[in-house]
């Protein structure tokens, strides 16, 4: 996977700077089930973010700002990714000035992540879903146990609750899935979409 930028960029700067200028409110993206990011995504892996940072590139509509983020690759659950892998998302900040983007993910070094990944078409935003294909990896404290929690830290109990209207009610005793049952259960969806094919 690579950095690109270009015409389909410039036009997609373009759109989500007309957005900005007439939707104050965070955009509201629908989350994908999980066999959609399965079959969306290009690749699948399990990585720690190295380096974040912003810089502005030159498209045919005028200048926009980039993040790069660079990952050092874990795990690769689905296509194939080296030992690190960079991804390029619009907006972000350079010096005093700052292109924000509803719905696009931030990273930080150090965080640990799954990230479905579909770069076709110059994505504003490669992660499928913008950030619903991102799930973070925590530690539980005390046990140390790898747990998997959505964008926003919502511990995420199974993946049928992925992209559903209304995930089914947590009752006292749910716990997170486990780092290792969520690959488990991409590897088991790729080998499935593999075979019906």
């Amino acid at each position: 996977m690579s950095s690109r930028t270009g015409a389909g960029r410039a036009v997609a700067a373009t759109i989500v700077f007309g957005m900005l200028a007439t939707t104050p409110r965070a955009a509201s993206v629908i989350a994908p089930t999980f066999d959609a990011m399965v079959t969306r995504a290009q690749a699948v892996f399990v990585g720690q973010t190295l380096d974040v940072h912003s810089r502005w590139v030159s498209t045919s509509s005028g200048r926009a700002i980039v993040t790069v983020v660079t990952f050092k690759v874990t795990r690769t659950l689905k296509g194939e990714l080296g030992g690190q892998t960079q991804l390029e998302f619009l907006g972000g900040t350079v010096g005093e000035y700052r292109m924000e983007v509803p719905g696009i993910p931030r990273f930080r070094v150090g965080d640990e992540d799954v990230l479905f990944v579909d770069e076709r078409g110059q994505p504003v935003s490669p992660v499928v879903g913008f950030m619903h294909g991102r799930f973070r990896v925590l530690e539980e404290p005390g046990s140390g146990r790898r747990l998997v929690a959505r964008h926003d830290f919502e511990p995420l109990v199974s993946v049928a609750d992925i992209g559903a209207a209304a995930p089914a009610p947590r009752v006292a005793s749910a716990r997170a899935l486990s780092l290792a049952s969520f690959e488990d259960e991409i590897v088991r969806a790729v080998r499935r979409q593999r075979e019906a094919r």
